[in-house]
Formats: C-alpha cells, structure tokens, sequence
C-alpha cells in the first residue's frame, strides 16, 4: 500500500479509504486490466460471426498476457500464493475465471443455438481454447524469453486455433 500511495502522489490513509484491503486493491487492478483490454464484456452480445469474434477475443487476450502488468500481476500471485493464498484466490476469480465463465458463456449460446456441438462441460472446452490462446509466446514471455513473433504470425497462429476448436465442435450434418 505504501508504494501504491508514492506511485499515485496520495497519502497511505487515502488508499485505504478506496480499498480496505490489498485484495481488494489487488482484484479492482486485475478487473481494470480486463476492461481495459476488453474481457469484461459479454460476447454473445456480439453480432459479428462466431469465428470473427473468437479470432478478435483471441488476440486481445494474448496481447493482454502479454503485457508486463498481466506478467507481474501473474507472478506476484504465484510469489505470494503460501504466505498470501487469498491474493491467488483473488488473482483467479477476477481474472481467469471470469475470463472463462464469460468465454463459457459464448460457447453455450452457440450450443443453445444448434452450430456448436460440445460433449464436454463448456466450461472445459472455454479452458481448452483458452488455454490454446497462449500458445508459446506467452508460455515463453513469462519465463523471460523474448520469441520475437510479429502480429501476423501471432493471429495466424491463434486464428488456428480458433478454426480447430471450430471445426473439433461444429454440428454434424
């Protein structure tokens, strides 16, 4: 909180009167960072194709992983995950798990609708591609190597996936 209070030019006692805690700090951060990158919305609410947003959503969840605040955000959860288990509790309600439940969300439309066909829980076909999504250069960046992949190789490669979890759950004729 202290270095939060010199970050910001205000006193410790005015950051204590927005978050009463570190976690609360901690989620209302990890909340803004999905705003800010996008991932709060609710995708159904999406017009466009189901491939076209799934391609968009796609890349702008790896960007956001990409970033050094998602990077930092990650390991300080993970560092701090024995002495402070709330802050990882925390880390995963507001970050990937509402990022999967909204993905979830998606996925469940379309099977509602007949053009996805899922006999897995939706929630476990949301993590498959999720989990596709980061692919090696967010595997990488976080352990400090730099890949060095463009945006083009990037979107091809997650546009793939997309077309694979498209093409692994579409309706049979």
């Amino acid at each position: 909180m202290d270095a939060i209070a010199v970050k910001a030019q205000v006193s410790k006692q005015t950051v204590y009167s927005h978050f009463k805690t570190k976690d609360e700090l901690f989620e209302t951060c990890i909340k803004a960072k999905c705003s800010e990158n996008q991932l709060d919305g609710r995708l159904v609410d999406d017009p466009r194709p189901i491939r076209e947003v799934l391609c968009d959503f796609a890349f702008s969840f790896q960007s956001m992983l990409l970033t050094k605040e998602a990077q930092h955000t990650y390991k300080t959860a993970i560092s701090q995950r024995d002495s402070h288990p709330q802050l990882a509790k925390v880390y995963l309600s507001a970050g990937p798990k509402a990022t999967a439940d909204m993905l979830a969300d998606y996925i469940q439309y379309f099977v509602d609708k007949g053009v996805l066909n899922v006999p897995i829980p939706v929630h476990e076909a949301a993590m498959q591609l999720l989990l596709m999504w980061h692919g090696r250069i967010v595997y990488w960046s976080y352990l400090g190597e730099v890949n060095g992949e463009t945006e083009e190789e990037r979107r091809t490669y997650l546009n793939s996936c997309v077309d694979l979890f498209l093409a692994g759950y579409k309706v049979k004729p």
